[in-house]
């Protein structure tokens, strides 16, 4: 069988799933270890018998809803590609938002320290530390599965002498030092347990579901994100948190005036509000 024969009967057998085509050349591509250009320029080549039986388990995994990050073991994040597995959750475009937001207020700063709460692949953390080679800091995580896959993520994108990784739970007090950051960031789980019930099955029966539902609420643990970078950022340092996009204006009230200048909420591509900007306040 053709490349241009399996691309076309994998796209058939995927019609009701999400881009069939292009999980397909997806498919293709990683299975033979090609780019999409060699792939659509040799199209008429036959496909090794080992590779099509790679190819129909990852098929079938993909048939059965697994999401495709899963799959090839990897996604991209702000031009980088980020080992995933199911220990982490797959990192969003949404996300982005925070890099460009952290370099945006940073823009002139060299040696910024900051801190990742929660940091899953390390996507965040490792992508500030590559854009600005200055720039150290921490990332933590409660799962220590989730926490090799980021030292990993480090390692091939230079980022391991940068980052230092920390297990721990970002809800208890960290052995931090007090100010000691200029930058707190996160992406923590904020999904209501009745959210939750509603999630695509691709997301709900694959992603961990610890990294993406604090408890019934869905504020549980941004509440503790605002706390622990309450006392670990310095005066005029910035907290930058992801939430859902009915949240805003939830995450924005738990800043409190004594402690915090400058609250808003940034919006994604969608024009949904998406993450809170807050610069702690000087004095207090």
């Amino acid at each position: 069988m053709t490349r241009r024969e399996w691309k076309i009967r994998a796209t058939a057998r995927l019609a009701g799933t999400e881009s069939p085509a292009a999980v397909a050349a997806l498919l293709l591509c990683h299975a033979l270890y090609v780019d999409k250009v060699a792939l659509v320029a040799h199209s008429e080549e036959e496909v090794p018998p080992e590779a099509e039986t790679a190819l129909e388990a990852m098929l079938t995994r993909r048939l059965a809803g697994e999401p495709v990050a899963y799959i090839l073991g990897r996604r991209e994040f702000y031009g980088r590609d980020f080992q995933v597995n199911a220990a982490t959750l797959i990192p969003r475009p949404e996300t982005e938002h925070l890099v460009d937001a952290a370099l945006s207020f940073f823009q002139n700063r060299d040696g910024v320290r900051f801190l990742d709460l929660g940091t899953g692949s390390g996507c965040i953390a490792v992508t500030l530390a590559a854009e600005r080679p200055s720039w150290t800091g921490v990332a933590v995580d409660i799962s220590p599965e989730a926490l090799v896959v980021a030292r990993r993520n480090a390692e091939t994108h230079g980022a391991s002498d940068a980052v230092t990784f920390l297990l721990a739970d970002f809800t208890r007090p960290l052995p931090l030092p007090v100010g000691g950051f200029d930058l707190v960031v996160s992406n923590p789980p904020y999904v209501s347990e009745e959210e939750y019930a509603g999630l695509d099955p691709g997301v709900r029966n694959f992603e961990p579901r610890s990294a993406l539902v604090p408890g019934p609420e869905g504020l549980e643990h941004p509440r503790a994100v605002e706390a622990a970078a309450r006392a670990l950022l310095k005066e005029g340092g910035l907290l930058l948190m992801e939430h859902g996009y009915l949240q805003g204006e939830a995450c924005r009230a738990l800043c409190s005036d004594a402690y915090w200048m400058d609250m808003r909420t940034g919006r994604d591509l969608a024009g949904k509000d998406r993450f809170l900007f807050a610069v702690r306040r000087f004095g207090a």
